[in-house]
């Protein structure tokens, strides 16, 4: 078994439960190497008992399993004859299965109602078991995220010197994502880029916009890059020419604010407590999204940096930090960083890109 299989296993024992049913798209490739075409499908299971290791998935997907060469997870091929249901009948049979965790926050609500109907356990739901230990990323998963991280920094130094007056947000999107897939990276997520009235909306759409650029704009790009699976985060502020004294000022104390939030990252032990020391720090308005939040296999995992968070500071943990100052009808501005937590006292930032007011 492999060794995150072999925790599986512990937590299953530990908890009292003869084997977890893992449905998500994400876990199961973390746990397996194993994907599907898209993580919107039901494609493929996972169950994990005390002794062995079940992947669940139709024809289409065998050879990609086959390809792998895991000796350690069976694979058992979904077909009209032999469904889900009839497999889990006979596992549980066979292992002699009474407790059967589920994956709370993922099994969907008719799934559960066959499980119950069909299966002769206990439904003992499990709260985030996999998506907690996702928290905590190997050395291998860091430097993926690491390399997506260094290729946001190469696109936005290829990309930024090409916002020029009059370029829309429509074509500098298209710009960064042509980018991204000619160097052979994928895309993390839509970019968004908000021009001046639309940089104050926090998740501005930039498709369903008709920004442009002029004198004087104020320039929001929030961007990211997947390299092996794994997703980097990253935003930064442009600004086309002079700029008056009080968006200077206003972007300094951002600057200021998120830096110091960054250094304070090691001091804190909840990360409820980064994102009420980041808060402190921006004095001009108050943001409605949390300070940061886990990255790795999916842009937005845990932990979470929010005033309600009750997660810890780990090793080994991911995460964004992006306080941001929005002025509701005139501009907004937000910066943001990817960091890593090395060591208790040793915090990487892996988003290298200048952030110093650049006037374009």
């Amino acid at each position: 078994m492999n060794n995150l299989i072999d925790f599986v296993q512990k937590h299953n024992k530990e908890c009292g439960i003869d084997a977890l049913f893992i449905s998500n798209f994400y876990n199961i490739l973390y746990l397996t190497g194993f994907k599907t075409l898209s993580p919107h499908e039901r494609e493929a299971f996972l169950l994990i008992t005390q002794k062995n290791a079940y992947l669940f998935s139709d024809g289409r997907y065998h050879e990609n399993f086959k390809a792998q060469n895991s000796d350690s997870i069976e694979y058992r091929l979904l077909t009209s004859e032999k469904s889900l249901k009839k497999h889990l009948e006979e596992i549980v049979y066979e292992e002699g299965i009474t407790k059967l965790g589920f994956e709370r926050e993922d099994l969907k609500f008719y799934e559960y109602e066959v499980f119950q109907k069909s299966l002769s356990v206990e439904l003992v739901p499990q709260d985030k078991t996999i998506l907690k230990m996702r928290m905590v990323k190997q050395r291998r998963e860091i430097e993926y995220i690491e390399k997506a991280c260094r290729g946001g920094d190469m696109c936005l130094k290829d990309i930024v010197p090409l916002i020029k007056v009059g370029i829309t947000e429509k074509e500098i999107a298209w710009k960064i994502e042509k980018w991204i897939r000619e160097k052979g990276y994928e895309v993390a997520f839509d970019p968004i880029v908000a021009i001046d009235a639309s940089s104050a909306l926090p998740h501005y759409d930039t498709q369903s916009g008709n920004g442009y650029v002029k004198n004087r704009s104020i320039i929001l790009i929030d961007m990211g890059v997947k390299y092996q699976g794994y997703n980097s985060d990253i935003t930064r502020m442009f600004f086309m020419g002079s700029q008056p004294d009080e968006v200077r000022r206003v972007y300094q104390t951002l600057l200021d604010a998120q830096v110091k939030t960054i250094q304070h990252i090691s001091k804190a032990k909840k990360l409820s407590e980064i994102d009420v020391f980041c808060r402190n720090k921006v004095t001009v308005s108050d943001y409605s999204h949390s300070t940061g939040h886990g990255i790795g296999l999916e842009v937005h995992e845990y932990p979470k940096i929010s005033s309600l968070s009750q997660d810890v500071l780990k090793v080994g943990s991911v995460f964004t930090i992006e306080p941001g100052i929005y002025i509701p009808g005139r501009w907004g501005m937000r910066i943001e960083d990817t960091v890593a937590i090395e060591t208790s006292d040793q915090i990487l930032v892996l988003t290298r890109y200048p952030k110093e007011l650049c006037l374009l």
